[in-house]
């Protein structure tokens, strides 16, 4: 395969669109205020689904990107360093962000261990960053970079 075939753009608009419904979703919930959010359990288990499904279409957006350069990654967090290695998001912004790679494991593996107030401060604290990376991964779907010369930059280092 040519590490530096194009972008599958369509797939990768999917994947953002994806991510930009969870996205609302959790700024419902927000919006609705931590007293209220903590009274309903409800609202932990859709907050939960969320931000998880939000998280799960970044990574997989962001695999997708890397899969066209020459680098391999060994887990969610090395993607999101990567990105940043590979100039499709900053790399201050990566390195701020790479534990939301870890979180998303915690929500899947020990879901019960995530307390209802740390996930509302987690959501509220980081939904910015979500919009972010759609906003970094749309300038990716539309060719903002040189993929072949950030790769080669980001191999010599």
């Amino acid at each position: 395969m040519n590490p530096f075939a194009s972008l599958d753009t369509d797939k990768l608009r999917n994947l953002i669109g994806h991510v930009t419904e969870c996205i609302l979703e959790l700024k419902d919930i927000v919006n609705t205020g931590k007293e209220a959010f903590l009274k309903d359990r409800r609202q932990y288990a859709i907050a939960e689904h969320y931000f998880r499904r939000a998280l799960e279409g970044i990574l997989s957006a962001g695999t997708h990107i890397i899969s066209r350069f020459p680098v391999k990654t060994k887990d969610y967090q090395e993607i999101i360093v990567t990105l940043g290695k590979l100039k499709i998001i900053p790399e201050d912004f990566a390195q701020r962000n790479k534990a939301l790679a870890s979180y998303r494991n915690r929500l899947v593996h020990v879901y019960w261990d995530v307390p209802a107030e740390e996930l509302f401060d987690t959501i509220s604290c980081h939904i910015s960053d979500l919009e972010k990376f759609c906003e970094y991964f749309t300038k990716a779907a539309k060719g903002s970079f040189n993929h072949k010369t950030t790769a080669q930059r980001s191999i010599k280092k």
